[in-house]
C-alpha cells in the first residue's frame, strides 16, 4: 500500500511543470518588459529611432555583404576543387551536375519561348 502511494505521488510530480520550465517563462516576461521599455525609450525620442534604424540598416547591409563573400568563397572553392580533380571525375561530376538541374533547365527553357 504504501508503495502505491509513493508510485501515485512520483507520477503526479512528473507530470507537474519542472522548474526550468518556470525560469524560461519568467525570463520571457522579463524580455517582454524590456522590449516595452526600449520601445516606450524609442517612441519619446524621434531622433533616436532614426538612429537604430539607420545602424540596423548598415548591420544588415554588412550581413549581405558577409554572405556575398562567403558565397563567393563557397563558389571558388569547388572551382579549385573541381579543377584539381582528375579528368574522370570532372565528367562524371558534371554529368550529375546537368542530370539533376535538366528538368529545371527545360522547364525555364519552355517558359522563355
Amino acid at each position: 500500500m504504501p508503495e502505491d502511494i509513493q508510485k501515485y505521488i512520483k507520477d503526479m510530480m512528473s507530470t507537474l511543470p519542472s522548474e526550468e520550465m518556470y525560469l524560461e517563462a519568467v525570463r520571457d516576461i522579463v524580455k517582454d518588459l524590456i522590449k516595452e521599455y526600449v520601445r516606450k525609450k524609442l517612441n519619446e525620442d524621434p531622433e533616436l529611432k532614426k538612429e537604430l534604424a539607420r545602424i540596423i540598416e548598415g548591420y544588415l547591409e554588412a550581413k549581405i555583404k558577409e554572405y556575398d563573400s562567403m558565397a563567393k568563397m563557397a563558389k571558388i572553392t569547388a572551382k579549385i576543387g573541381f579543377m584539381s580533380a582528375p579528368q574522370s571525375v570532372r565528367d562524371t561530376a558534371t554529368k550529375d551536375i546537368v542530370d539533376t538541374f535538366r528538368k529545371e533547365i527545360e522547364e525555364i527553357i519552355l517558359r522563355t519561348l
